[in-house]
């Protein structure tokens, strides 16, 4: 029969064990913590860098062309996003929403750029999203440069069609007293008001014919009553 002391010496043998899988189980954690640690700090380092020095300076260039271009106050989404908003307009009836921002996927892998566009209301089609990636250690910020610039364009070309488009100016048509050409009020080159009501040309020489005898235009039957 088995003594006691091989019991004991088989029970420290088990806890020996276990202890030993536990340090080993411990070793693996803090090298993959280290690994983590040493990756988020790569991305955050080339994040910032795409944020800072390519993203967020373009977008606030473009920005600059629009009034009703607003960026809000701090940053809900973090450090690697860029919303710009666009107000609705006379010009632009329309809001939109731009943004672009670099993430990563789960394990660090790789850098991702990404864009996204929303115009409301919608009454055409356009691409509201789009994404670039490079391998964490291979981040090509020339070609990062090129692939922004070009959404960025492609974004101003998409939201002036707001500014032509009959669906989102209908309310802004209205008729030239002069030549009965129809206008965009909220773009015509000359406007004029006469008994409290506005008037608008398509050019400057229909503005001063009007201004000469507006009983004369307003009695042709141009004008909607």
């Amino acid at each position: 029969m088995a003594g006691i002391d091989e019991f004991a010496q088989r029970i420290g043998e088990r806890l020996a064990l276990t202890e030993e899988r536990r340090q080993l189980r411990q070793t693996h954690m803090e090298q993959q913590m280290g690994d983590f640690e040493r990756l988020h700090r790569q991305f955050t380092a080339a994040a910032d860098r795409l944020m800072q020095q390519v993203i967020c300076p373009r977008m606030r260039k473009l920005a600059e062309h629009f009034d009703n271009a607003r960026f809000p106050e701090g940053d809900p989404s973090g450090s690697h996003h860029c919303l710009c908003g666009l107000e609705r307009t006379d010009r632009f009836p329309a809001t939109a929403r731009l943004e672009m921002a670099v993430s990563h996927d789960g394990n660090f892998a790789t850098v991702q750029v990404h864009y996204h566009l929303e115009i409301l209301p919608v009454f055409f089609s356009f691409k509201s999203n789009d994404q670039l990636a490079f391998p964490l250690d291979a981040v090509n910020e020339e070609q990062v440069v090129a692939w922004v610039d070009d959404r960025l364009v492609e974004f101003l070309d998409t939201y002036l069609q707001v500014e032509v488009m009959d669906q989102y100016q209908s309310e802004n048509t209205v008729i030239d007293p002069v030549c009965g050409m129809h206008v965009n009020k909220a773009v015509a080159p000359a406007r004029m008001e006469y008994l409290n009501r506005t008037y608008y040309f398509c050019l400057d020489e229909c503005r001063q014919k009007f201004a000469a005898d507006p009983g004369r235009y307003l009695t042709q039957g141009i004008l909607p009553a």
